[in-house]
Protein backbone atom coordinates (compact mmCIF):
# COMPACT_ATOMS: atom_id res chain seq x y z
CA UNK A 1 0.00 0.00 0.00
CA UNK A 2 1.17 3.58 -0.95
CA UNK A 3 -0.27 6.00 1.70
CA UNK A 4 -1.73 9.31 0.48
CA UNK A 5 0.24 12.06 2.87
CA UNK A 6 -2.83 14.03 3.47
CA UNK A 7 -5.25 11.31 4.74
CA UNK A 8 -2.85 8.63 5.37
CA UNK A 9 -5.49 6.68 3.48
CA UNK A 10 -4.44 4.25 0.25
CA UNK A 11 -3.85 6.13 -2.72
CA UNK A 12 -4.30 3.04 -5.10
CA UNK A 13 -0.97 4.09 -6.92
CA UNK A 14 -0.70 2.03 -9.80
CA UNK A 15 2.94 2.99 -10.06
CA UNK A 16 3.58 2.03 -6.54
CA UNK A 17 1.68 -1.26 -7.53
CA UNK A 18 4.11 -2.32 -10.27
CA UNK A 19 1.70 -1.23 -12.96
CA UNK A 20 2.11 0.78 -15.77
CA UNK A 21 1.87 4.49 -14.99
CA UNK A 22 -0.55 5.40 -17.87
CA UNK A 23 -3.10 2.82 -15.95
CA UNK A 24 -3.28 5.24 -12.74
CA UNK A 25 -5.96 6.99 -12.06
CA UNK A 26 -4.32 10.33 -11.62
CA UNK A 27 -3.13 10.64 -15.00
CA UNK A 28 -6.39 11.49 -16.21
CA UNK A 29 -7.44 14.36 -13.40
CA UNK A 30 -6.09 17.61 -12.58
CA UNK A 31 -4.54 18.36 -9.39
CA UNK A 32 -4.06 22.09 -8.28
CA UNK A 33 -0.47 23.35 -7.46
CA UNK A 34 -1.89 24.45 -4.11
CA UNK A 35 -2.65 20.88 -3.02
CA UNK A 36 0.34 19.72 -4.20
CA UNK A 37 2.04 22.18 -2.13
CA UNK A 38 -0.10 21.36 1.19
CA UNK A 39 1.10 17.77 0.39
CA UNK A 40 4.85 18.39 -0.29
CA UNK A 41 6.70 16.16 1.90
CA UNK A 42 10.15 14.47 1.85
CA UNK A 43 8.36 11.35 0.40
CA UNK A 44 7.59 10.64 -2.73
CA UNK A 45 3.91 9.72 -2.30
CA UNK A 46 1.15 10.30 -4.57
CA UNK A 47 -2.11 12.10 -3.01
CA UNK A 48 -5.26 9.88 -3.35
CA UNK A 49 -8.44 10.32 -5.45
CA UNK A 50 -10.50 11.38 -2.58
CA UNK A 51 -8.17 14.14 -1.34
CA UNK A 52 -7.95 15.35 -5.07
CA UNK A 53 -11.51 15.08 -5.35
CA UNK A 54 -12.75 16.70 -2.37
CA UNK A 55 -9.96 20.22 -3.36
CA UNK A 56 -11.05 20.19 -7.17
CA UNK A 57 -14.90 20.22 -5.62
CA UNK A 58 -14.59 22.73 -2.15
CA UNK A 59 -11.31 23.73 -2.29
CA UNK A 60 -10.10 21.47 1.01
CA UNK A 61 -9.08 18.50 1.56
Amino acid sequence: MSECPLCKEDNRCAIANGDKPETCWCMSVTMAQQLLENAASDKKTCICKTCVDNWNEKGRF
